[in-house]
């Protein structure tokens, strides 16, 4: 009969050992944005990389920068064999492999693993001194404020379900006048707001909206360049308790059945051709950049401890 027992006993010892009580957490993390910069430790090596809202659980760094090389080398200061791939993502169209190394990375005070990421292009825009971006899922800090400005009387502050979308980004789901739902994702560190063909199209009904402009070709992740045209709108759409009036369209990138918005103005000669492939299925995908999310005074995400995919976004914005 004790010998039963010490059997019961040893068997559930693993289980017992398994459910450890979680980590306290972090104070909250409130970051400037003019430079949303941490220190991060990499491979013994200690670097500052920049928050990004809009990025994946990874870390990129920039060319040039000296780990690049370390990493995936034998004379790496960390002795232990480490992994290494390729991360393999599509962009609209474009099909990336992207080299990496698996590491643990400590962040305030805690160990993270993740794939560190040696893209071909830099990231978006950064502050001097950083050596590439770290997305937002990976910090440990469960309350992460952006601060663009002081708070003012006039401010209004909303609070919205926040979740970790279809391209792994935090955002949140806003729904038109009309019913059409779009995927708003945050990227603040992006200077200028890019969208889908099939959510140009909802907005442009929804502001009446016309493409203006000539075509260009604009980054927009991992340093894929896609074709895009101005999206300009004649009145105002709300997005949240923000004012929407124009940005960036991915001419041939997740359209469906959509239309293009309509031209301002009818070209004499036709467009040059930027792409060839059919359109992919409709996506309504907003990346709100700085161009919008600079009127606000601050962006605040609330991590939910037991579902860390989802939370709430506190928006403080004027009117």
């Amino acid at each position: 009969m004790i010998r039963a027992a010490l059997i019961v006993l040893l068997l559930a010892a693993p289980a017992q050992a398994a459910r450890k009580p979680p980590l306290p957490s972090l104070p909250p993390l409130e970051l400037p944005a003019a430079a949303p910069t941490i220190d991060v430790e990499i491979a013994g090596q200690r670097v500052r990389l920049t928050v990004d809202f809009g990025g994946d659980e990874i870390v990129e760094l920039n060319p040039g920068h000296p780990l690049r090389d370390l990493l995936p080398s034998p004379d790496r200061p960390v002795a232990e064999p480490v992994e290494k791939g390729r991360y393999h993502v599509a962009v609209g169209q474009t099909s990336l492999a992207i080299p990496f190394t698996r590491e643990v990375l400590i962040v305030a005070g805690r160990p993270v693993r993740a794939r560190v990421l040696r893209p071909d292009r830099a990231p978006d825009s950064q502050p001097a001194g950083s050596a590439g971006t770290i997305g937002l899922p990976l910090l440990p800090h469960d309350d992460v404020q952006l601060q663009f400005r002081a708070a003012m009387p006039t401010d209004r502050t909303i609070s919205l379900a926040a979740r970790i979308g279809r391209s792994d980004a935090w955002g949140f789901d806003w729904r038109l006048p009309d019913g059409k739902m779009l995927d708003v994702e945050l990227h603040p560190l992006r200077p200028s707001t890019v969208m889908s063909a099939a959510a140009a199209s909802a907005l442009a009904a929804a502001g009446d909206g016309k493409l203006v402009g000539d075509v260009q070709r604009v980054p927009i992740s991992f340093g894929a360049i896609r074709p895009v045209r101005m999206l300009k709108l004649s009145r105002a759409v709300p997005i949240a308790n923000l004012r929407f009036k124009e940005g960036a369209v991915r001419l041939f990138d997740w359209a469906g059945r959509s239309e293009l918005p309509p031209d301002d103005a009818q070209p004499d000669e036709a467009l040059p051709v930027v792409g060839k492939r059919g359109r992919q299925g409709a996506w309504r995908n907003v990346k709100l950049g700085r161009d919008v999310f600079g009127q606000c005074a601050s962006i605040t995400l609330q991590r939910d401890r037991e579902d860390p995919s989802r939370g709430r976004l506190t928006l403080v914005c004027p009117p």
